[in-house]
């Protein structure tokens, strides 16, 4: 496969699903984030957390996940996630990093992380939305799961937000009934990658 992706389809140039590798089309690439990358992963995950979130939180928790998000280390983070077998994978439109996808293994107590994987974040710019980079983001980060060897993942949604929870069920995900409450209840959904 030569690994470019028709970004709306999600499907290479020769017809097959699309497995993750790095493409190229239409001016937008999909690689794995560097540390040098950092400062515009902040920036996405910033902005894009910011629309994403107002009016669907507490204004108090709002103030402080946003204020703790804008001084986030994400050198660190690419260095930490690549330490424990997971990564992240950036897709870039003509250079700038229009959107990221964050996994690696589960962090949930229930799940094994030798077999379950877990996508942390995936945040594309509200400028770059509904243009298929969040489905090429997703698929790029769960064939690197399944190559690793997982057969599920998972990854938690904000119980109000209907929006992320239709994307994730077009795409095959499924809630699997776990629910973390609190001041920002979170669904948990899971796909299979087998």
């Amino acid at each position: 496969m030569s690994g470019k992706l028709n970004i709306e389809t999600g499907v290479s140039e020769e017809g097959a699903p699309a497995t993750g590798v790095s493409g190229k089309v239409a001016g937008v690439e999909i690689v794995a984030a560097q540390p040098a990358h950092c400062d515009a992963l902040r920036d996405v995950h910033v902005k894009t957390w910011a629309v994403t979130f107002r009016d669907r939180v507490p204004d108090e928790f709002y103030r402080e996940r946003l204020a703790m998000h804008r001084v986030r280390d994400w050198a660190e983070v690419v260095r930490r996630q690549t330490a424990v077998g997971g990564g992240v994978v950036a897709a870039t439109d003509n250079g700038h990093i229009a959107g990221f996808c964050q996994y690696g293994p589960t962090e949930d107590e229930d799940d094994d992380p030798g077999e379950v994987g877990h996508i942390h974040r995936l945040y594309v710019d509200p400028l770059h939305q509904r243009k298929g980079i969040g489905r090429t983001l997703l698929s790029a980060a769960t064939t690197r799961l399944r190559q690793r060897g997982m057969s599920a993942a998972t990854l938690w949604v904000l119980e109000t937000d209907e929006r992320a929870q239709a994307f994730y069920r077009r795409l095959g995900w499924k809630p699997d009934g776990e629910r973390k409450s609190g001041s920002t209840p979170d669904l948990r959904y899971r796909s299979l990658l087998v």
